[in-house]
């Protein structure tokens, strides 16, 4: 018995290496020396001892059972007449040593032999089992045709075709697990001939993918060339991306004015010039002194090294060219610059790309007459510089004060004299006044206003003496001494003698039923233009123009306006206001007038315009009306062009007193146009809103605003007063209020009424003043000394000119004038000019005002050259980011490349390549050619439809598009054959070894065949290309043997693909096919650095999910949906995150050679702010993704902290101490239980009231049938108590003190895991070994591997248990490097 304790203690069992208890195999090779077994070392001596000592136990207690035909288990050991028939089966003697080991067999109904005869069973099978694994050492096994596995197909298209989101097989049947539990092994991998056609479709889908390119193909995760081109559209942005500012937002206008047009600047494709000027400032003199390079400041600031250098050298530039005087004033302020502030630089390059660049529509580039860029030079060099000042009359009626300010342009001003041409006020339904006389003019005014005013008794009593349409004025004046001219203006004003009701005429009556073919949009009108539509419905659509949901929307012909007129049903004051928007997108953009119409006048309330895409308003005016008057919005073509003309349009009126009632020109007709012309109001009153056309000449010459007595004003009341002597007493009255004796209440109506009176008393033509007055000195003379024209003024820059206004002449008016130089003296000047209410500062030059020269001078052609230099180096944009034009409702151009700036500025040779051939992609993958004929044809049509001005414009445009469609067409058909070559190199790659030469023409026929049946070259690639991955060179790693019985080395090309498949499962990279390609994989140390290389590679994720997770049965845990979500709510949104985590440990120990030990020991863990949350650790925020270290605090760390392990080994509504039990003891320690008694009773799901787990389970093991095997798992269980059944650690305290049957104690994780560490380490690293082995392998562990596995134990342990040496020592394996002969036997 002592020697059988001996080899119980040191020589350990074979099936230890085969399902029990690893142990060091070493250890056994040394015993051999031990007792009897060294008797059993030689072949001869097993043999002896089989025939005369072992088989005659087997006929006493196995024949029984295992002999003959109807052997149990289909092992028939009698069968087995000799040592010699046991080495064809030894799988079968395997098992029998561990079925003797765990006293399994004989059962225990069955005879038993005594414990000397089991020793002597067991010393043999051992002795002999040792014997064959030394004579059979590296043995590559069994040669399995092995087709890829679900997941390696996956891996092995998205490699070929670099599409990282195909997934061909994911209808495809679940792949089954062999050899040591994985889905790699052969005997498992089978072909059935449903999974055949499925190849077939997933080829097919994956073919789709293909992209045919100017120079090969490549491809897409996308398959329409919609989406296809959509993406090289967004390479190509991302590539500009890089380079500048991007981001446009909504509502960003490509050519916006120039007031609006810096923030789409620098949003579209600017050069981030702040970035730049403040690199030159901070590292000025480090660059000045040489102690740092532009590229060394750039690469560590993420600029462009091209562009730095070009400002740089700018910046310090010694000459000051004096035609570039941006340039100079720019160098001058960074020079000035010592606080290292940037911005106000930048704010003045900015402000000055705004006026030197223009934005214009390029969607219908390359017509006649039309633009031939996006972005192009605006001139700001003028000879002239005209004003257009609408003056506004201050809040408290002091004069108006207008600057016309002159400065040099910083080149001197020694011929810089300004000539202000004729400045004047025009408009207001008054004479044209010069400038010259306004000054004496004023002066006579005040007198005459003062004058009126104190008159106001005697203008009325005047007044109250008509009693005709047409009194004799003159007469009247006289015979009440007051002026002539102010009596025409009150009569005017109180609009005195019988008048009539407002006549509308051009009243449509013809209803617009349908328009655009919608039954919800209808109107008045002519079966063209103009009309008047509203859209009743909730949905925006298109008839031509948009038509929002319940607007009115207007179209005005090109001679005619349209309108929509309210005639008032009450007497009263209301207030007015109006929005007016393009509902077309193109075009010109419109003009509008609100006007307010009575029986003797008509006067503007407001009046504009405003281009495409614009759109404009009129805020609130107070309006006192009569019943019957008339306020309506009309619009009108802009400049002649009703093209694209339809307007929405919008006017609300709003009784300010009384019912305070509401008219809606949306909301009264949009639903109801159709009700008649006139159309009554929403309150019930008919015949208020009024559809009608007129002579857009008729609606033009009003001019100026209309002002009639406020309904009850003092005036009001006089109006209505019929008694004599009342009359004059509201007159005097009157009288008292414009002389300020009698103050009215703010906003009352003789407030208004006061302001109406001061007006009036300024008479409207000043003829016979101005004969009386002197004018302004300033004009007429020459700072020279000669004289000039006498109503221009001479002034040399820098000069600023205050020109006063009085109020009552600037009301309503407009200050016109010119400034040029003066030819005489100031032919070789320039200068900047601008006229302005606010005063500007001294000599200040302005992106915001042109620049003022002498046609053909020097001067302009300086200028123009120093203006160049600035757009040269500071362009508006670098590029065109938009790519696609949508400037136009249809747009000939495809797609738009502007981008000259940036190849110039920024890119190197390299850059412009790669540029180039990105954009030769996308017009290649668009057909863009081809589609230019469509949208040329389309726009042919519109035009003739709708714009007939442009039909003209596109005919030129006809042959050069389908010249340019013809060239492509050929060049499509000569890249034919290009294509195919790229076909068979893909077939070379995805076969994995080069192409024989039948494989080649085969291919090539496939591809002739498929173009003789009339399909398509494209279609026909993307056949032959599926044809090249339903192969079974694809689809099977195919390897030849050699044509003996001994194992031969494998071939380059088929160790590059086990290597490949093994570490990433997929097909070879680049750099490994050289490799095999150049015979270097031969060589171990070569071997040895490629498989380092590989394991660094982030494709190792894969052998994280395909060994580890299958290792430890949480692969797929992502789709696990067994637990109770009542319970458990919170579970589906974090099993993707568990499994994350799993991955991610596994990927960090593979790539960067971590110690197998962290299986057991980590003190880390991968974690988001999710998991972290989960697991109660601080300090972890956001989604994404860190190693945390610390973590054994906190119950985590190595695979027993995993939720996926935990959560795994649970049930669905509570944990389950036996399923994580028999995985450590299974899983981690290779142990194996026998099967379980039959009849054993289900545990219940819940666990019962008044239990605990471990109750429960302790209560289940107590069976007799069940406690000899739940003594062996349940304490590990028990350990993990602590954590719930989706691995969250416990609110409350739980006991988790736990002992083995061995009598070993410890509590809880920590325990487990230093009894793990300390005690087990060597059987778990022994597992570790065998399933790492078995997955390279793709094949069970056999009798031949177990010098191997003794190897990778013993590297690990000399080594510090690194991951690489367990994956090199497989790797220079003769079972990984060779294959076994055609000759040769199969193991037994």
């Amino acid at each position: 018995m002592p020697a059988v304790t001996c080899f119980g203690r040191v020589m350990p069992y074979f099936s230890d290496y085969f399902g029990r208890r690893p142990v060091f195999l070493l250890m056994l090779l040394f015993s051999l020396s031990l007792g009897a077994v060294s008797s059993l070392g030689q072949s001869a001596d097993l043999d002896k001892a089989y025939r005369a000592e072992v088989r005659p136990l087997l006929d006493q207690f196995c024949f029984d059972c295992h002999a003959d035909d109807d052997a149990e288990a289909d092992i028939d050991l009698d069968s087995f007449q000799s040592a010699d028939d046991i080495r064809r089966n030894t799988k079968v003697w395997i098992k029998v040593d561990d079925m003797l080991s765990s006293r399994q067999m004989p059962p225990k109904k069955s005879d038993q032999p005594s414990d000397a005869q089991r020793v002597k069973l067991q010393k043999w099978v051992h002795a002999f089992l040792l014997e064959e694994a030394k004579a059979r050492a590296g043995d590559p096994g069994q040669v399995v045709l092995r087709r890829l596995n679900n997941d390696e197909y996956n891996y092995s298209v998205r490699d070929l075709t670099g599409v990282a989101s195909l997934n061909p097989t994911r209808e495809f049947p679940v792949d089954g697990a062999a050899g040591e539990g994985f889905t790699n092994a052969g005997d498992a991998l089978v072909m059935s001939p449903a999974l055949v056609s499925k190849f077939l479709d997933a080829g097919k889908e994956v073919a789709q993918h293909a992209v045919l390119l100017p120079d090969g193909i490549r491809f897409s995760k996308y398959v329409t060339e919609r989406d296809r081109a959509d993406d090289l559209m967004n390479r190509i942005q991302r590539f500009y991306a890089k380079y500048m500012e991007t981001g446009s937002n909504a509502g960003d206008n490509w050519d916006d004015p120039a007031e609006a047009k810096a923030s789409v600047i620098n949003r579209n494709g600017s050069i981030p010039i702040e970035h730049y000027f403040a690199a030159t400032l901070e590292e000025r003199d480090a660059l000045a002194k040489g102690e740092k390079s532009i590229a060394a400041v750039t690469e560590a600031r993420g600029l462009n090294a091209k562009y730095l250098g070009l400002l740089w050298e700018m910046l310090n530039r010694n000459s000051n060219p004096d035609g570039s005087f941006l340039l100079n004033n720019i160098r001058k302020r960074w020079r000035a610059t010592r606080d290292g502030n940037h911005m106000p630089i930048v704010e003045e390059v900015r402000r000055w790309q705004q006026v030197l660049w223009r934005f214009d529509p390029i969607g219908h580039i390359g017509r006649a007459g039309g633009p031939t860029a996006w972005m192009n030079p605006e001139n700001m060099i003028r000879t002239t510089a005209d004003f257009n000042l609408e003056l506004k009359r201050s809040a408290d009626g002091s004069d108006v004060l207008v600057y016309l300010a002159a400065s040099d342009v910083g080149d001197g001003n020694e011929h810089d004299f300004v000539r202000w041409r004729n400045p004047r006020l025009v408009g207001g339904g008054k004479a044209d006044l010069s400038m010259r006389d306004v000054p004496g003019l004023a002066k006579r005014l005040a007198k005459l206003r003062r004058k009126t005013l104190d008159n106001t008794a005697k203008f009325l009593a005047a007044a109250a003496e008509v009693t005709s349409d047409e009194p004799d004025v003159a007469a009247l004046a006289k015979r009440h001494g007051v002026d002539a001219v102010a009596l025409g203006a009150w009569l005017d004003y109180l609009a005195l003698g019988p008048g009539g009701p407002v006549v509308i005429d051009g009243l449509f009556t013809r209803k617009m039923l349908n328009s655009g073919g919608y039954d919800f949009v209808n109107g008045w009108g002519t079966p063209g233009t103009p009309s008047v539509a509203a859209n009743s419905s909730d949905s925006e659509v298109r008839i031509p123009g948009t038509a929002r949901p319940h607007t009115v929307v207007a179209h005005p012909s090109p001679t005619a306006f349209v309108a929509v007129g309210w005639r008032s049903p009450i007497d009263g004051i209301v207030s007015v206001s109006a929005k007016i928007a393009d509902a077309h997108s193109c075009g010109n953009g419109v003009e509008w007038w609100v006007q307010y119409r009575t029986s003797r006048k008509v006067g503007n309330l407001g009046h504009g315009e405003f281009e495409v895409n614009g759109s404009s308003g009129m805020t609130a005016k107070t309006v006192s009306v009569q019943e019957g008057e008339v306020i309506l919005i009309a619009i009108g073509p802009r400049q002649g062009n009703h093209s694209c003309d339809l307007t929405q349009i919008d006017m609300t009126i709003t009784e300010t007193s009384g019912g305070k009632r509401v008219w809606d020109v949306a909301k009264d007709i949009s639903g109801n146009i159709l009700g008649g012309n006139p159309l009554k109001d929403s309150h019930g009153h008919a015949g208020v809103w009024y559809f009608f056309s007129g002579n857009v000449a008729d609606v033009t010459k009003v001019s100026g605003g209309l002002m009639t007595v406020p309904t009850g004003s003092l005036l009001s009341s006089w109006k209505a007063e019929t008694n004599p002597a009342k009359r004059a007493g509201l007159a005097k009255r009157i009288e008292a209020v414009a002389t300020g004796a009698e103050i009215p209440g703010p906003g009352s109506p003789d407030a208004i009424l006061l302001q109406h009176l001061q007006k009036i008393s300024v008479p409207r033509r000043f003829d016979s003043v101005l004969k009386t007055i002197v004018p302004d000195e300033r004009f007429g003379k020459h700072p020279l000394g000669q004289s000039v024209v006498t109503a221009d003024l001479i002034s040399k820059a820098p000069s600023i000119v205050e020109l006063r206004i009085p109020a009552e002449l600037a009301d309503g008016r407009t200050l016109v004038l010119s400034g040029e130089l003066e030819p005489e003296h100031g032919e070789k000047g320039s200068v900047q000019l601008t006229a302005s209410m606010t005063k500007p500062a001294a000599n200040e030059l302005s992106p915001g005002r042109s620049i003022i020269v002498a046609a053909g001078s020097d001067s302009e052609k300086r200028l123009i050259a120093g203006l160049d230099d600035f757009r040269d180096l500071f362009p508006a944009s670098l590029c065109y980011p938009q790519i696609v034009p949508v400037d136009e409702v249809v747009t000939i151009a495809l797609y738009h490349r502007e981008d000259e700036p940036l190849q110039r500025l920024m890119l190197d040779e390299a850059g412009k390549t790669e540029l180039d051939r990105l954009w030769d992609e996308l017009i290649y993958v668009s057909k863009e050619p081809f589609k230019l004929v469509v949208s040329h044809e389309q726009n042919a049509a519109f035009a003739t439809q709708d714009r007939p001005d442009m039909v003209v414009a596109f005919a030129p445009m006809r042959n050069p598009i389908r010249k340019q469609a013809n060239v492509f067409r050929k060049r499509l058909e000569a890249d034919e054959p290009k294509h195919l070559y790229e076909v068979l190199q893909f077939a070379d790659r995805a076969w994995r070894r080069p192409l024989t030469g039948e494989e080649q023409e085969n291919l090539r026929m496939l591809y002739r065949g498929l173009r003789e049946r009339e399909i398509a070259h494209e279609k026909a690639i993307q056949l032959t290309i599926a044809r090249v991955l339903t192969s079974p060179a694809f689809l099977y790693r195919r390897e030849q043997p050699g044509g003996g019985a001994k194992p031969e080395v494998i071939s380059s090309y088929e160790q590059a693909a086990r290597l490949s498949y093994f570490l990433w499962s997929s097909l070879p990279d680049k750099e490994l096919r050289q490799a095999s390609e150049e015979g270097e994989l031969a060589n171990e140390k070569t071997l040895l650095a490629q498989t380092r290389r590989m394991l660094r590679d982030s494709r190792t994720r894969r052998m994280a999910e395909q060994f580890a997770c299958q290792w430890l049965h949480i692969s797929g845990f992502k789709q696990n949906n067994d637990k109770n979500v009542k319970l458990y709510p919170e579970f589906p949104e974090l099993r993707g995150a568990m499994y994350e985590e799993s991955v991610r440990f596994f990927e960090d120990m593979f790539r960067n050679n971590g110690s197998v030990i962290d299986l057991l020991d980590a003190d880390h863990a991968f974690l988001n702010e999710r998991l972290a949350g989960h697991y109660g650790i601080d300090g972890v925020s956001g989604d994404e993704w860190r190693k945390v270290e610390g973590v054994k605090a906190s119950g985590r760390g190595g695979v027993l902290g995993l939720a996926t392990v935990l959560a795994t080994n649970s049930g669905a509504s509570r944990t389950s101490p036996i399923l994580r039990g028999n995985w450590i003891y299974e899983t981690l320690l290779g142990e194996r239980l026998p099967r379980p008694p039959a009849n054993v009773p289900d545990l219940p799901e819940r666990v019962p009231e008044g239990l605990t787990a471990r109750e429960l389970i302790e209560r289940h093991s107590s069976e007799p049938g069940c406690a000899k095997c739940h003594e062996l798992i349940d304490p590990y269980g028990f350990a993990l108590e602590r954590y719930d059944t989706i691995g969250r650690l416990r609110p409350n305290s739980i006991n988790t003190s736990t002992s083995l049957t061995n009598g070993t104690v410890f509590e809880g994780i920590d325990g487990l895991r230093h009894y793990l560490v300390g005690e087990r380490l060597d059987d778990v690293l022994k597992q570790f070994c065998r399933k790492l082995l078995g997955y390279a392998l793709g094949r069970e562990v056999q009798l031949s591997d177990l010098l191997l596995l003794e190897e990778m134990q013993r590297r690990l342990n000399v080594n510090g248990y690194r991951f690489n040496e367990a994956v090199e020592a497989i790797v220079k394996s003769p079972q990984f490097r060779k294959i076994r002969g055609r000759l040769a036997e199969n193991e037994g």
